[in-house]
């Protein structure tokens, strides 16, 4: 007979993260949503009576949370029960003597590792097996499973674990898809990589990184999730299907706009309300913008307000690049002439780093000899 399992994967919750970028006000707010999407977690797997949870690293932004955290997370996770919780702690909330985690103050259904070498725990009446590892400080130097083998290749057997996948000089854990596969689990759950991935084969494993369940910054875009895994027994063979579930609230996203023959302010604005809107960012997304292109040097970038584009919060980048009469600075014989002159090597022949600080210079420095105002955004 056939014998179905679900698991729910997620990690990288980074609960009670600073949120340092945004004002105090919408920093306070973030951390209040961020708690809420793990609430709306917490709710689905009461409402798919999900039997386990595997929880792969950092579920706190550190190795203090505040008590009404504390508690929030402790009454959810015993909400669940009789739902069982696997928690292999990362490198940003270690498990130390000072940590939540050694607290006691998470409840009974919530089973945590505490050791840097391979463990091992048993759900006796679903025969799974949940080996697993913890951080006991930022740094993890060796992989928990190299040279290991699962003990009964007859359970539905599990890796919980914080982990860099195939870097052998990184100092977070560094497993390999050769120890993933030699050690013979049928899915490895891991964190620390902030970017979903999709589950791939190794081996016999099916292997995936969960992603952040929210974005914090601009290098974690989209919107954030947990994997379910429905395990199929038939047999003596297990079968795994991997399914996305989104539950993030907000998200960061970058866009790079050319705005190279923008004459006036409302050019520049009408291409940023074209692209936004051709993406559909709204209240939910923290906006990049890369400005690129080139500009007269006497063209003042107008200032740009979130509320105008209707996004949560916005970033611009100025990277563009004035306009100039070349061959007129090249033979003024002015203060003009020889700014240019000493910059042009590296408007020409620098580092992408180089020409962009070198066309900042020539813009302010232009702008400022011929007493125009000057402005950085």
């Amino acid at each position: 007979m056939e014998q179905t399992i679900q698991i729910l994967h997620c990690g990288d919750i980074h609960l009670d993260s600073p949120f340092s970028r945004l004002s105090v006000e919408k920093s306070e707010r973030r951390r209040a949503e961020l708690r809420e999407t793990f609430l709306g977690v917490m709710r689905y797997v009461r409402d798919k009576a999900i039997p386990l949870v595997l929880i792969s690293g950092d579920l706190f932004d550190s190795d203090f949370a505040t008590g009404s955290t504390i508690e929030t997370l402790r009454r959810e996770i015993a909400a669940c029960a009789p739902t069982q919780f696997v928690i292999s702690p990362g490198n940003h909330d270690p498990y130390t003597m000072r940590s939540v985690y050694a607290t006691g103050r998470l409840p009974e259904n919530v089973h945590i590792f505490k050791e840097e070498g391979l463990a091992r725990f048993d759900l006796a009446d679903l025969s799974i097996s949940v080996y697993g590892w913890a951080f006991l400080r930022k740094t993890h130097s060796f992989s928990p499973l190299a040279g290991k083998r699962v003990e009964d290749a007859g359970r539905l057997n599990l890796i919980c674990g914080h982990a860099f996948l195939d870097n052998v000089l990184s100092d977070c854990c560094p497993v390999t898809g050769e120890d993933i596969a030699g050690f013979g689990a049928h899915y490895a759950a891991l964190g620390h990589i902030h970017k979903y991935s999709e589950g791939t084969r190794l081996g016999e494993t099916l292997c995936a990184y969960c992603g952040c369940l929210e974005g914090r910054s601009f290098d974690e875009p989209g919107i954030g999730g947990v994997n379910l895994i429905e395990a199929t027994k038939d047999g003596d063979a297990w079968r795994l299907r991997s399914e996305r579930i989104l539950f993030g609230k907000r998200r960061y996203e970058t866009l790079q706009i050319d705005i190279t023959g923008c004459a006036e302010e409302k050019d520049v604005l009408a291409k940023l309300t074209a692209a936004i809107s051709a993406h559909g960012y709204g209240e939910e997304t923290t906006l990049r913008i890369r400005l690129m292109g080139e500009l007269p040097t006497d063209f003042v970038l107008p200032q740009l307000s979130a509320e105008e584009f209707g996004v949560y919060s916005l970033d611009i980048q100025d990277m563009t690049t004035p306009t100039y009469n070349c061959a007129y600075l090249e033979r003024d014989m002015t203060v003009k002439g020889e700014l240019y002159r000493t910059l042009l090597p590296r408007l020409s022949g620098g580092t992408p780093e180089e020409r962009a600080a070198a066309a900042d210079a020539l813009r302010v420095g232009l702008a400022a000899l011929e007493n125009r105002d000057i402005t950085i955004i």
